[in-house]
């Protein structure tokens, strides 16, 4: 049941991503620039390797406060799930906006990296340091929503008993900023 209970989730996550991207109007002209001063947000679905229970369904939250175009600080929230493990992991990022020369202009790139702590709970509990570090693309489809896809490599020391340690848990996901 649990088990089941978890793929209905990420299945209905997917069918609202996928409703709120096709409502969405895509203007060409009006990409969404961060202005300084400004806060985004966002929310993204996919997966988190070599946790202590093997790859697990990863959750991201974010919010960016632009301190300029091309740089932004904010908080970062990962969750993982797996049938035996129940991971979380807060830390604050920071964030380096580049254009990409000779692409679409609304689409962007970001360098990011981070300091924080993770807990996970597996056959026992282990609360570690955490040091996200990665790289993303943002797709401005209007002025309000972006389409992103965030590659982090997330370092710690988290051990919960039986030889279930991880040291370094490659994470990719999909999902939108506002």
């Amino acid at each position: 049941m649990n088990r089941v209970t978890k793929y209905l989730g990420g299945f209905v996550c997917a069918i609202g991503l996928t409703g709120l991207v096709s409502v969405t109007h895509v203007g060409g002209s009006e990409a969404a620039e961060p202005q300084t001063g400004a806060w985004s947000g966002g929310a993204a679905i996919g997966f988190l390797g070599y946790t202590p229970d093997g790859t697990a369904f990863a959750t991201n939250l974010h919010a960016d406060y632009f301190l300029s175009r091309q740089i932004s600080v904010g908080p970062l929230a990962q969750l993982a799930v797996t049938g035996d493990l129940f991971q979380i992991g807060v830390s604050g990022q920071g964030k380096f906006w580049l254009d990409l020369p000779g692409l679409d202009p609304r689409l962007k790139l970001n360098l990011q990296g981070g300091l924080g702590f993770l807990h996970a709970d597996h056959h026992s509990s282990d609360t570690s340091f955490l040091i996200p570090i990665g790289v993303g693309l943002d797709y401005a489809l209007n002025g309000q929503i972006s389409l992103i896809s965030t590659f982090l490599l997330n370092f710690t020391d988290v051990d919960t008993g039986r030889r279930s340690d991880a040291n370094v848990m490659p994470g990719l996901t999909f999902g939108v900023r506002f």
